[in-house]
C-alpha cells in the first residue's frame, strides 16, 4: 500500500505509524509538505482572493517522528532525490515514511469546488 497524504491529512492521522510499526505492516505514505492545510488554501487561492486564513502549518519533522514510531524515514528537498527515494521506500520491508518537501502553494488538480457536484470539478488553470 502506498498513502500519498498532505502534510495535513498526515498530521490528522499520524497515529496509525504506531499500528504499522507494531505489526510491520510494509505500508509506504509520501507526504506531500507544503505546510499547508493544502486543500482548505486551495479554495482560499482559487476563490477568495488569496485571503489565507488559518491555514499554514508548523514545520515538522516527520522523518523523526517516524523514527520515534521505529519506522523507517528520508525527507526529500530536491525534485532530483525523488526516484531514488521512491526506490529505497518501496525496497524496504516494513513500513517506510517519506517527506517530501513541495513548493509552498503547489496547486492539486483536478479538484471539485466548496458545494459543487463531482461534475463541476475544475482544472488546471492557465
Amino acid at each position: 500500500v502506498v498513502d500519498v497524504a498532505g502534510d495535513g491529512s498526515f498530521q490528522m492521522n499520524i497515529q496509525e505509524l504506531g499500528t504499522v510499526a507494531h505489526y510491520r505492516i510494509p505500508v509506504k505514505v509520501m507526504i506531500l509538505n507544503n505546510m499547508y492545510l493544502g486543500m482548505v488554501r486551495q479554495w482560499q487561492e482559487l476563490f477568495y482572493d488569496r485571503r489565507y486564513s488559518y491555514t499554514e502549518l508548523p514545520p515538522v519533522d516527520f522523518v523523526k517522528i517516524a523514527h520515534a514510531y521505529g519506522v523507517e524515514g528520508m525527507r526529500v528537498d530536491e525534485k532530483a532525490g525523488v526516484r531514488e527515494a521512491i526506490e529505497t521506500a518501496l525496497a524496504t520491508d516494513g513500513p517506510f515514511v517519506l517527506d517530501f518537501r513541495v513548493e509552498r502553494e503547489e496547486n492539486v488538480f483536478p479538484m471539485v469546488p466548496a458545494g459543487a457536484a463531482i461534475n463541476e470539478m475544475i482544472g488546471v488553470r492557465q
